[in-house]
């Protein structure tokens, strides 16, 4: 017999006005939980993995809902540029009641999973998570699934994935030999015709969507890749902070890969990047907060060495106007060159630059932390509160940077923690497996040398990660938990199927998520909106999407292929 456990869960009203919030009228559940007492760990922070609880209360809050702009215009840009819908099955705005086999709901200190619940959707919100009963109003039948919060990606570079998948897998780490970098590729994503450049966005945007992530926070690879990802974005009805990345990608490589002693191409270089921030700013400033409150925009320097003093505050400003955070690649440590260089301009560590230069003074998604130069050190700044380690565990391609980024650490020293596509993978499920395979796989191998402590991470960690980390790191009290008056983002994962299940049920359904992949996730909502319905596009023709997300990738492969890009790799 599985333990009991009572959960506090109350019901929140929208208020009329700007914000979304009120006063709760509350209901206590007995909840089935399958968290029996001292099966979890516990994490330093407190806020990974849930210790059973005996009996404790969700605590609702006032949701925060963000100004809305109006957004007719992104619409009206975008219609004739994506690939063609079937009819849309609009069902959003209405009263949903979801029905799986377990409920992922956020409890103080965790999570705690519920059998024979239903989750109550009515608008963009959710009304209730409540023991089963009968109902007269629209179901969705989800038997055999897990219902989980919609997944948050904490960084992604949208028109990049497919596009460099499957050629870059085979470039040798350990040996020097034939390699292919995909940076000739991103650089010449921006030669695309905005039509194309669209098609390419929307392939993958759907990917991760199909996936079950309903937030991306996206740093596109230019200003331009950023528009082309909004209009996208805005089109679908879907959920995403966007950058572009500064300096952009047809900038970036001579200012990144200038040798120690040329101080003075870094200086030549920060009118365009200042330019470039200006740029950025603007648009941002234009598209912050629209659709409806679901398209929010961030700044996204690139890397720390590409930036003066000067640089980093016009950045920094920039971003104190937009009040959404900072989006940065952090992974100079990871090439004995880029430290040179930033000894030379800063003498300092990395971490040290981005303390020292202020972005730690609003919301920072600081993506990877390859080669952190002293982790004993590091770490406690990256504890900082304003502070998100985003781990991208498919980055650089499949198997390319297995187990190279610090999640084991950042775990044990308590630094909120989100996973991210990076650019290869769009399979969110599938990263978060890797997230875990790979962390373990890295604790287990550094323990006895690591100079620091590291967690051996469970998919617990990843789980929190994927939601609750990354809303933490937007300061989104309603994305990422699936409680009354948050909003109906979610997305339920088929755990009973042939190759994931067990033929009966799952003695522990979040186990069996181990044995996933994106193509398990069943539904998807965003908003209250159906994006995908019994594992199919709701917002797009599949076939259509491939094709002319197809078709604009081959053009930059022939481009290389002329080049002689592509050499012949050995077997």
């Amino acid at each position: 017999m599985k333990p009991q456990h009572h959960i506090g869960i109350h019901r929140r009203h929208l208020l009329a006005g700007a914000m979304a919030g009120g006063l709760l009228a509350g209901r206590s559940l007995h909840a089935q939980s399958w968290l029996p007492n001292g099966s979890v760990g516990h994490q330093p922070d407190g806020c990974i993995l849930c210790q059973a609880m005996g009996r404790s209360d969700v605590v609702d809050q006032p949701t925060w809902r963000p100004s809305a702009y109006a957004d007719s215009q992104l619409v009206a840009q975008v219609d004739a540029r994506v690939a063609p819908q079937r009819p849309r099955t609009r069902t959003s705005r209405g009263v949903w009641v979801v029905q799986p086999s377990w409920v992922l709901v956020a409890s103080e200190g965790g999570f705690n999973v519920l059998q024979d619940h239903d989750v109550i959707i009515k608008a963009d919100q959710i009304e209730a998570v409540r023991p089963r009963r009968p109902t007269s109003d629209p179901k969705v039948n989800a038997q055999g699934q897990m219902l989980f919060p919609g997944f948050i990606s904490g960084h992604s570079h949208a028109a990049a994935g497919t596009l460099t998948r499957g050629w870059i897998e085979e470039n040798p780490r350990l040996v020097p030999g034939p390699s292919r970098s995909y940076f000739p590729a991103m650089a010449l994503i921006d030669t695309l015709s905005d039509e194309e450049l669209d098609d390419l966005t929307a392939l993958n945007v759907a990917e991760m969507v199909r996936s079950g992530c309903t937030t991306q926070v996206e740093m596109s690879l230019s200003t331009r890749q950023m528009k082309s990802y909004v209009r996208v974005a805005t089109k679908y009805g879907l959920r995403g902070y966007a950058s572009g990345m500064v300096p952009g990608m047809t900038r970036l490589g001579p200012i990144w890969n200038r040798n120690p002693g040329q101080l003075n191409v870094l200086e030549e270089a920060d009118k365009g990047t200042l330019a470039e921030i200006a740029d950025n700013l603007a648009y941002s400033l234009s598209i912050n907060g629209s659709a409806d409150g679901r398209i929010f925009a961030m700044m996204g320097p690139s890397v720390t060495p590409v930036f003066t003093a000067t640089s980093f505050k016009a950045l920094r400003d920039a971003a104190q106007q937009l009040g959404t955070g900072i989006h940065l690649h952090i992974q100079s440590g990871g090439n004995p060159k880029y430290v040179k260089l930033q000894q030379e301009q800063w003498g300092m560590r990395e971490m040290e630059i981005i303390r020292a230069q202020g972005l730690l003074d609003q919301r920072l998604f600081g993506a990877h932390c390859i080669g952190l130069e002293d982790l004993a050190k590091d770490l406690p700044i990256m504890a900082n509160p304003n502070f998100t380690y985003v781990h991208c565990p498919s980055a650089g391609g499949a198997g390319q940077s297995a187990s190279s980024q610090p999640y084991p650490e950042a775990l044990a020293a308590g630094v909120n923690t989100s996973i991210g596509f990076d650019t290869h993978s769009n399979d969110f499920v599938e990263n978060l497996k890797l997230a875990t395979i790979g962390g373990r796989a890295r604790a287990r191998m550094l323990q006895s040398t690591s100079p620091v402590k590291l967690k051996e991470p469970t998919v617990w960690d990843a789980i929190q990660a994927s939601t609750l980390g990354g809303a933490k790191g937007l300061g989104r009290k309603d994305l990422g938990r699936l409680e009354a008056g948050a909003k109906a983002d979610l997305c339920t994962v088929d755990v009973s199927s042939l190759l994931v299940g067990n033929g009966a049920s799952p003695r522990e359904p979040w186990n069996n998520l181990m044995y996933a992949n994106g193509l398990s996730v069943r539904n998807v909502m965003v908003d209250g909106d159906w994006k995908v319905r019994d594992g199919a596009l709701t917002f797009a023709d599949e076939s259509r999407l491939k094709e002319r997300g197809g078709r604009a990738a081959k053009v930059i492969w022939d481009k290389l292929d002329r080049d002689g890009f592509f050499v012949k790799m050995p077997r």
